[in-house]
């Protein structure tokens, strides 16, 4: 099978395209071939070097998202050959990922894809939806209260404002230029800024882009859920009455609901461009570049 690997820490050109044995099921995993992935921003902070996120051994499949179709599945699993399914699938210590054509998955890890959108749309939904959800429900925003999402034109923002908003919880969007004001606006956000001098103050903020520069957008008393694995500064935390970073967790039941919500039109996947698995090192060079209104997915 074909796989797309880092062979060293460094820029795009480290990453490889190379075929290795289709993987074995072992006890509970399903053999899921992969239809679809994404590049997130912890893909490229784990083929950098000198950054927190390290690969257990090298060449190293990244990635974390997976929509495919099941080819086996243990019995009593639930799954069967021909499903469509998601999975949150980071890289694993012998060097595995989801930038693979086939993977070996823990069949209690998968959730059946959404049915109303392609498998390439659905690839974007595991890590991102499950961040998203998770940094909010740590920030529990009350009714009354004000809740910031920075980078809400990203694929974690973009998911944090729906979910925010599907709560009537009052949410803004600060974007990093005008011009995706008015698709913030449109996923559900009250208010959209590209100026965070003059964005306000809130209550809570759920940070994706790195807002830590201006801690005045936090409350005093406020609080704050970060994605950056920055330290956070001294300045926020004495504003804040509870400042911390964000690292999401499996939850295949909670991904099974959100999957629904994508089906009951209260969900929006977003493909901001999409690249076949032989141009692994232009869609990374694309995704580091950032600035783009979803999320950059992977045919493979």
């Amino acid at each position: 099978m074909k796989i797309a690997a880092i062979t060293a820490y460094g820029g795009p050109e480290v990453l490889t395209i190379g075929d290795v044995p289709t993987p074995v099921p072992g006890p509970g995993e399903a053999l899921v071939a992969v239809v679809a992935s994404t590049i997130n921003p912890v893909d490229v902070k784990t083929r950098m070097p000198g950054t927190p996120q390290q690969v257990g051994s090298l060449p190293a499949v990244l990635g974390w998202d997976i929509a495919g179709i099941v080819i086996t599945a243990p019995s009593g699993s639930g799954w069967a050959p021909g499903d469509r399914v998601i999975a949150m699938h980071p890289p694993t210590p012998d060097g595995a990922g989801s930038w693979q054509q086939y993977a070996a998955i823990p069949a209690a890890r998968l959730a059946p894809a959404p049915e109303s959108v392609d498998l390439l749309t659905a690839a974007t939904l595991p890590l991102a939806g499950l961040t998203a959800d998770q940094a909010l429900a740590r920030l529990d925003v009350r009714e009354h209260e004000r809740l910031l999402v920075t980078g809400a034109g990203g694929g974690v923002g973009g998911m944090a404002v729906q979910l925010a908003a599907a709560r009537g919880i009052k949410t803004a969007g600060l974007v990093s230029r005008p011009e995706h004001e008015p698709a913030v606006l449109a996923l559900g956000a009250a208010s959209a800024h590209s100026n965070p001098v003059t964005a306000g103050e809130f209550n809570a903020i759920f940070d994706t882009a790195g807002i830590f520069e201006h801690p005045h957008l936090l409350r005093e008393g406020g609080r704050l859920i970060t994605v950056s694995d920055d330290t956070i500064p001294e300045g926020v935390n004495q504003r804040a009455a509870g400042a911390d970073h964000n690292y999401v967790q499996h939850d295949p039941r909670r991904l099974r609901e959100l999957a629904g919500l994508v089906d009951a039109g209260k969900l929006v996947l977003r493909v901001a461009e999409s690249y076949p698995l032989s141009r692994i090192e232009h869609a990374h060079r694309r995704a580091e570049a950032g600035g783009m209104l979803g999320k950059v997915a992977l045919s493979l």
